[in-house]
């Protein structure tokens, strides 16, 4: 008797069978596989499913077409959906790529009944999905296109209502739909409360003076809704629109309230009626390439992939995506992909590599390849990053990432090489919190030079910025790091960012004019490091610390200070990391060259070295203790390869 799940087996394989055999495409043996169907209904009817199974299994293998014939067919598809997409044909390119991509799975289908090797397979695959993601592009453009045609306020709430469930190519897509479909919204209101606005004056002529002033307040309770939504996605030029016409609306009610209650308008006083042509929406254009960038984007990613196995995607930032992937020799790195390429974004892309090549540093994120015609960047895997961490972070261990962060900074400073882009996000973790580097060297600069500039790359930006990159962004130093890293210590040791508002405007006008309290008020235990915090966040550039040697001396300081302050009153372990962590901060201000003076700092060393080989009794710490004495009276730094000892030494018990 066969076995049952032969049988199932079979059932599954006819169906294909039956589909290939009557269009005798290339490669497809009709007579074959009809034969050896007839065989398996034999061996079925004899009860050796076994034998049947393997005969419709070969069936199928004569009765499909070439795979090169199917993946022909796709990609020709394909090539008709992008044509069709760059035409604006967007329901035919959606029709076409699923075509296509049902040819691509029938290919897949004979290359697992053929048992290709996993390398064939993943490239297929790996055109599988950029061809899904051309199709979530083409959905997209649709959905964006009747939010660019449409004439009233329903047919753009149903294209909202549309795109928040849509898949999108990239999420600042969906966010700049939303930017202009609201926009458009707002100014066809605009023209309707201009309206009511008219009407009420109507009214008053006619000396119905109760209905202009509640047609008034109408307006105005419209216009203070406006206002909310323009805020909400941050459209500048139509908040100063709505608050005009909200001032003028107050003038008119205020006029009618007095004429109502004293029987005489205020002097000089006069309706204030918007002229309805300056109320109408200047749609902006969009350049051909702006439209083919996603669907650059996905077909870079398909070479990339070739190279790549992309394992999964571990954030994303305002122009790029940042995978966790396997490099052609298997090991694991990070691969960060620029969303939007174009000819100047090349050219700084490759500046930027050229730079962080420079930036040799332990802790900044090593840059190991970049490649200009794909635009992606292969580096170091991070564990993660510090916006995922749960904040505040314990005073003691935020002053030592700030430290960590700052020795980054003094490193490419003197190299006159400025970040311009410190957030928690770009600080990276690599294993423990107290293992961080600084990531994303100078690519911010391509933000502002990327061919597509949304809204939600200004306000991911803005966060973080020093107000010389507000008021004059061309012309930063150091002290514009300096601002930023403030921001990021301020919200670690507090769990609170210092200007955090809900709208931009309100961001930018606190960044600019407001002092922030000092972080204990939120956080008394952050008390130690309240003026360094409130230094870093001067307004004033000159009154900021000039340069990150500076901060780091009054970092270090009070980090020795407070470790000094709890060392008597804890166990022996705990006193060895206190003691190893000051030794590792006063041998890294020498070695960094940040030391205000040389043998001060060598002899506090050469004192905290000799306290731990008594704490220890780890032999090569008093021989080293002896050599740092020695270098403190001679005012000499430690060579790299004692340094190197030490560090090795105290990293056992950090």
């Amino acid at each position: 008797m066969g076995k049952i799940s032969d049988l199932k087996q079979i059932q599954t394989y006819l169906p294909k069978i039956s589909t290939y055999l009557p269009q005798g495409l290339p490669g497809s043996d009709a007579e074959r596989a009809r034969s050896l169907l007839q065989e398996a209904l034999r061996d079925i009817e004899r009860g050796d499913t076994t034998t049947a199974l393997e005969k419709v299994k070969n069936a199928l293998l004569a009765a499909v077409p070439e795979t090169d014939f199917i993946l022909s067919n796709a990609l020709r598809l394909r090539h008709d959906g992008e044509k069709l997409l760059k035409a604006k044909k967007f329901n035919e390119a959606i029709s076409k790529f699923g075509e296509a991509l049902e040819k691509y799975r029938q290919a897949i289908s004979v290359l697992e009944i053929m048992q290709s090797d996993d390398e064939t397979m993943k490239k297929v695959r790996n055109t599988i999905d950029t061809t899904e993601n051309l199709k979530k592009i083409a959905n997209f453009r649709r959905i964006y296109q009747k939010i660019k045609d449409a004439q009233t306020e329903k047919e753009l709430w149903d294209a909202i209502r549309e795109l928040e469930h849509a898949e999108v190519p990239m999420e600042d897509d969906r966010f700049d739909a939303m930017v202009t479909a609201h926009r458009k919204i707002i100014y066809m209101q605009l023209q309707t409360i201009a309206d009511m606005m008219t009407n009420a004056a109507e009214m008053y002529k006619k000396e119905d003076w109760f209905s202009a002033k509640k047609t008034l307040e109408s307006a105005k309770r419209g216009l203070e809704n406006l206002l909310t939504t323009a805020k909400k996605y941050d459209l500048v030029e139509e908040v100063g629109i709505i608050s005009e016409l909200i001032k003028a609306c107050d003038n008119n009610i205020y006029g009618i309230t007095e004429l109502l209650y004293t029987g005489e308008v205020p002097k000089g006083w006069k309706l204030q009626i918007p002229d309805k042509s300056n109320l109408v929406l200047q749609e902006e254009s969009l350049e051909e390439e702006t439209l083919d960038l996603s669907v650059n984007f996905e077909t870079r990613m398909e070479q990339i992939k070739e190279k790549y196995r992309i394992v999964k995607i571990i954030g994303e930032g305002a122009f790029s995506y940042v995978y966790e992937a396997k490099n052609p020799q298997g090991h694991r790195i990070a691969l960060k992909v620029l969303k939007y390429l174009d000819k100047e974004s090349t050219s700084s892309f490759m500046r930027e590599f050229a730079a962080s090549q420079k930036l040799d540093h332990e802790n900044i994120v090593k840059v190991y390849r970049a490649d200009p015609r794909l635009g992606f960047l292969e580096m170091e895997l991070a564990s993660g990053n510090l916006e995922e961490v749960k904040k505040p972070i314990a005073p003691a261990i935020a002053g030592k990432i700030i430290f960590e962060v700052g020795r980054a900074l003094h490193h490419a400073h003197v190299q006159k090489i400025y970040h311009r882009d410190i957030k928690p996000s770009n600080i990276l973790i690599f294993g423990s919190l107290e293992k961080v580097k600084l990531g994303d060297w100078g690519l911010a600069r391509l933000a502002a030079k990327a061919t597509r500039k949304s809204s939600l790359v200004r306000h991911k930006t803005i966060l973080y910025s020093s107000p010389e990159q507000i008021k004059d962004p061309e012309h930063l130093d150091e002290r514009s790091d300096i601002f930023q890293l403030g921001i990021v210590f301020y919200e670690i040791l507090t769990g609170k960012h210092p200007f955090m508002a809900e709208y931009e405007g309100t961001i930018i006008n606190n960044i600019l004019t407001k002092n922030p309290d000092p972080p204990s008020t939120l956080n008394p235990e952050a008390k130690p490091f309240d003026d360094i915090v409130l230094k870093m966040l001067e307004k004033d550039p000159s009154k900021r610390y000039q340069t990150v040697r500076e901060l780091q001396n009054d970092i270090k300081d009070v980090l020795i200070q407070m470790g000094i302050h709890v060392k008597d009153s804890v166990s022996s372990r705990d006193r060895v990391k206190i003691l190893a962590e000051n030794a590792y901060l006063h041998l890294k201000s020498v070695v960094d060259g940040i030391a205000r003076n040389i043998s001060s700092e060598l002899s506090y060393l050469a004192k905290d070295l000799e306290s731990l080989y008594l704490e220890t009794g780890h032999t090569d710490l008093r021989g080293l203790a002896k050599q740092i004495e020695m270098m403190a009276a001679e005012n000499v730094k430690p060579t790299e390869d004692t340094a190197r000892k030490i560090e090795s030494i105290l990293k056992k018990w950090m």
